[in-house]
């Protein structure tokens, strides 16, 4: 046998499987969009991502991936097209998916609703996440509640002693009764502009020093000047300021003691927590807000596994927060220059930043989840498409032993095959659509040694009386051969018949030459 010979055989081969490959791609994804494939594999990965493997954590997870699909964020992108012949073919798809679950018998993935995305960005995952642990509000109340608790327990209490002391001491009840009054206004507008998001943290805490300094100098007016009784007063007020914060270092521990650290935030969901009895404690004291928050933390459990693997996030954002400071911190200490201070001002204000650490850490996570899932996927369409590829060989009696007889024994049939897998092959590659046109204008044209016809039938049953395995038959083994070469997929056939016809077109060059 010439290799040209050999070359116009495998190419009527690769040919006749690239159609078939075509016809499979197709019927794979009609009922992967028939049975949302892609979106139900989507939400068992979220599920297996929050479970983290644990069969104890499997319902927890559910429950927990259910009620993520139920935000806003997620449903948003759950879009379905409108108008009466996409709500009809909505209706067949809905039915057929309720069709296959019941002959399964497996469960609904999407709870109570009858589809859901086939794609979730890492962004919103991670943003659905803290959303549905309600990270942020909890950040927010801790932080008010904190800030009101450090200003009435380390400065108005502390400076309402000194003020009745010195009021006794010159007994004069009277005495700074303004100034006081007017920082104690000063302190209630301080926090409430806090809690409306006008000032950061680390703004209030400045502000908050800045109107000390006011009272300060208030009574330094409104006091007798040369008297040990002022002079007393003036040290204690000194002492009481650089108790807060006076440096900026001491201002970066102020703040790390005032806000809740990451771990802390993700803590919350467990009840044996100190962050879970202060939300509790706050929640009977002032009602309101609060309570609200503290009712849907206690109603929604968390998986265990995501607990701590929110925990394990919470500590690597955390400690990436910590290794920032600390190389902020030792820059300060060797140099006093300007930048380096300005370096420490930026450190205070990323503090205000660490739950979007906290969110980009759930994104690494989750997108490295994904990139296992979509591994499964592969595997899983893989298995499909082989089942198919096989089922297209029996159904259309695709036996690729006899394809190979009959091209290696018939030329009409060997040159026909190859003009139209030649004109096939020197189309252009991104246009699959007229390609796709083309093979089955060629199918229809074509003499394809396949089906249950006469002439394909009898030449098998020639086949079969000389066939070395009696107990398989020869037309089986030709079958599961299609079946395996259709899984392959109409790309790898496209690739290869281009390659095929290339070698064949510079052979016909040199032959020429």
């Amino acid at each position: 046998m010439s290799i040209p010979f050999i070359l116009e055989v495998v190419l009527g081969l690769v040919f006749i499987y690239f159609a078939l490959s075509l016809l499979a791609s197709e019927i794979q994804e009609i009922i992967g969009t028939l049975l949302q494939w892609r979106a139900e594999h989507l939400k068992r990965s979220i599920e297996v991502l929050i479970a983290g493997n644990d069969p104890a954590s499997k319902a927890a997870a559910e429950a927990f991936a259910d009620r993520l699909y139920d935000t806003p964020l997620v449903r948003s992108l759950n879009q379905e097209a409108t108008g009466p012949i996409a709500h009809f073919f909505r209706l067949i798809n809905h039915a057929v998916g309720r069709l296959y679950r019941l002959v399964t018998r497996t469960r609904n993935v999407f709870g109570d609703k009858t589809s859901g995305p086939s794609y979730i960005p890492a962004q919103t995952f991670a943003q659905a996440l803290l959303d549905n642990l309600q990270i942020e509000d909890l950040r927010t109340v801790l932080l008010e509640s904190r800030l009101g608790q450090f200003t009435e327990e380390q400065l108005m209490l502390p400076l309402n002693r000194m003020v009745n002391d010195l009021r006794a001491s010159t007994a004069n009840e009277f005495l700074l009764n303004a100034e006081f009054r007017t920082l104690e206004n000063s302190v209630r507008q301080l926090i409430y502009d806090f809690r409306e998001k006008r000032t950061t943290l680390s703004e209030t805490i400045d502000r908050l020093i800045a109107r000390l300094d006011e009272f300060t100098a208030a009574a330094q007016i409104a006091l007798p000047d040369n008297h040990h009784l002022t002079e007393t007063f003036m040290r204690r007020l000194e002492f009481l300021k650089q108790a807060l914060a006076s440096t900026t270092l001491d201002k970066a521990a102020l703040l790390k003691r005032i806000q809740p650290s990451l771990a802390e935030l993700v803590s919350v969901v467990d009840r044996k927590s100190p962050i879970y009895q202060e939300i509790k404690g706050l929640a009977s004291k002032d009602g309101g807000r609060i309570q609200e928050i503290f009712e849907r933390i206690d109603a929604h459990g968390l998986p265990k596994s995501l607990q701590s693997t929110l925990l394990s996030l919470a500590d690597k954002a955390g400690s990436s927060l910590a290794a920032k400071a600390s190389d902020t911190v030792l820059n300060t200490m060797q140099s006093l220059a300007d930048d380096s201070v300005s370096n420490l001002k930026i450190y205070l204000s990323d503090l205000e930043t660490d739950v979007k650490s906290l969110g980009q850490e759930v994104e690494s996570w989750f997108n490295r989840g994904m990139a296992r899932s979509q591994g499964v996927y592969k595997r899983n369409a893989k298995a499909v498409a082989l089942l198919i590829g096989i089922a297209i060989a029996i159904s259309l009696n695709a036996d690729s032993l006899h394809m190979l007889d009959r091209l290696s024994r018939d030329p009409a049939i060997r040159s026909a095959i190859n003009q139209a897998a030649e004109e096939i092959g020197a189309a252009n590659p991104e246009a699959m659509a007229d390609i796709e046109d083309q093979v089955d204008a060629a199918l229809n044209e074509l003499p394809i040694p396949i089906g249950y016809g006469e002439a394909v039938t009898s030449k098998q049953q020639e086949a079969q009386a000389n066939w070395f395995i009696p107990l398989v038959p020869r037309r089986v083994i030709g079958w599961f051969i299609t079946g395996f070469a259709i899984s392959m997929g109409s790309s790898f056939w496209f690739n290869l018949l281009k390659r095929i016809v290339d070698v064949k077109n510079s052979g016909k060059l040199d032959d020429s030459n």
